[in-house]
């Protein structure tokens, strides 16, 4: 493990990756996860972790999009992230997801450290915006399904266990084998698999804080960085195709409903059941109507049928006719 985590740092710094570094980097991280069921090597991560997992988020995160392209590989990483909690002692949760959420968390940059405090603020923090964006730029790639909008996720069912704690009851599980089918490996498949892993991560860090408070305010953080929006719009994807959106979107609801959370943006979308405030439609200046223009003649009297001084019904004339 100790070589194949050397090797794999060894790849990271390289700047500008071959077709053959890829397909080495996404072996590397098949091997680790593969090593992650052994409880010797869950130790040693645990000891490597302060290194290896912000070096692999950084590249993960990377502005320029250095970090892998194919959704399979990208999804190693988030597992392997993963496996920090979901393989971890209960009484070890707390600290750990603690860890890696100043791990997952934006990274500070040179203008906002040199930024007068009380600027600063004057801004709602938004502490988890560049993972969000990792998943949203996804949906951007795979945007054609994601098209219905009537979709509404529903309630799970209420635990039957009462004496379980939090963290059991709602961290995420494993998902039941998919058998093949024709959708099955699609570019489509891929990133929704690797979307569902970061809810996956997502829920296993909410349920492993101790208290509804820790939770809720975890819940608000992800909330104004723009995962509750995400998650309403990931509910368009197909149930039938795309499960595994589902089955994790139906984790956070559960738990979320048991903390008195509201997941009505989540169950049924960003916009539906709100009283919308329409924009007045602009139109332009309606314009005076005009009369048609008329020609007016002068009225020639040769007084052949009309007396002077008396002209029709008896009216008398003017002797000032200029004819």
């Amino acid at each position: 493990m100790t070589e194949l985590v050397a090797l794999l740092h060894r790849i990271m710094e390289i700047e500008w990756r071959e077709d053959h570094d890829d397909t080495l980097l996404h072996e590397l991280l098949r091997c680790l996860k593969g090593l992650c069921t052994t409880a010797t090597a869950l130790k040693q991560l645990n000891e490597i972790s302060p290194t290896l997992y912000p070096a692999l988020l950084a590249m993960l995160f990377d502005e320029e999009h250095k970090g892998p392209s194919e959704f399979t590989t990208r999804e190693l990483i988030i597992e392997i992230i993963f496996a920090h909690i979901s393989m971890a002692p209960e009484e070890e949760l707390e600290t750990r997801a603690t860890q890696l959420l100043n791990y997952l968390k934006d990274p500070v940059k040179e203008k906002e450290s040199s930024t007068v405090p009380f600027i600063l603020q004057m801004y709602q923090p938004r502490p988890y915006q560049v993972w969000c964006k990792e998943m949203s730029n996804v949906t951007k790639e795979v945007f054609w399904i994601f098209i219905h909008h009537l979709n509404v996720v529903p309630v799970p069912p209420a635990p039957k266990d009462s004496a379980k704690s939090y963290a059991k009851t709602h961290f995420p599980g494993q998902r039941a084998i998919v058998p093949a089918a024709p959708y099955v490996g699609g570019v489509e498949w891929d990133a929704t698999n690797y979307l569902a892993t970061h809810i996956d991560l997502l829920n296993g860090l909410i349920a492993s804080l101790p208290t509804r408070e820790a939770r809720n305010t975890l819940r608000q953080e992800f909330k104004v960085s723009g995962f509750e929006k995400l998650m309403g719009h990931l509910r368009a994807c197909n149930p039938k195709y795309y499960g595994a959106v589902h089955d994790s979107v139906k984790v956070w609801i559960g738990a979320a409903l048991e903390d008195d959370w509201d997941v009505k943006t989540v169950r049924m979308g960003a916009g539906d059941g709100k009283s919308a405030v329409s924009s007045p439609v602009k139109q332009s200046p309606k314009k005076k109507a005009e009369l048609a223009p008329q020609i007016q003649a002068p009225k020639f009297d040769l007084g052949l049928s009309f007396d002077k001084e008396i002209g029709v019904g008896g009216a008398k004339r003017d002797d000032d006719d200029w004819i």
